[in-house]
């Protein structure tokens, strides 16, 4: 999997954090989720058909790499931003090496608390 990022997250433990997020979302690594998303987690997948919500870290977890399982060919982060206990991040997952079939997304995070260390609610937008 190919995943690049920006250059403007390095500065910033917490952008870094949430970037790190976004690469371990794409490669489905199921431990590296489990470490960030707190136990009582909400997350919501906002679609064209309406708003699935998860609640818990196993559900959420479960939620979130059912979106990696759509098997990107590689992903690029085009932001990670935060301030406080809120943070967003919006790329793109390349479904094709050719770049024809490009899914951009957006993510807005908020952390459990100032420390940034867990997540406790995402929501997820996918076009």
């Amino acid at each position: 999997m190919n995943f690049t990022g920006t250059d403007s997250c390095g500065n910033s433990p917490k952008n870094m954090f949430v970037a790190k997020f976004e690469e371990n979302l794409i490669n489905g690594d199921r431990q590296a989720l489990a470490e960030v998303v707190d136990e009582d987690c909400i997350l919501q997948i906002v679609g064209s058909g309406g708003v699935e919500t998860s609640t818990g870290r196993d559900e959420v977890i479960d939620a979130l790499l059912r979106i990696a399982d759509s098997k990107p060919v590689a992903g690029h982060l085009e932001a990670a931003i935060t301030h406080g206990k809120a943070a967003a991040a919006w790329g793109q997952w390349d479904y094709s090496s050719d770049g024809e079939d490009i899914r951009y997304f957006s993510h807005t995070l908020w952390f459990r608390n100032n420390k940034a260390t867990e997540f406790a609610q995402i929501r997820v937008f996918h076009a």
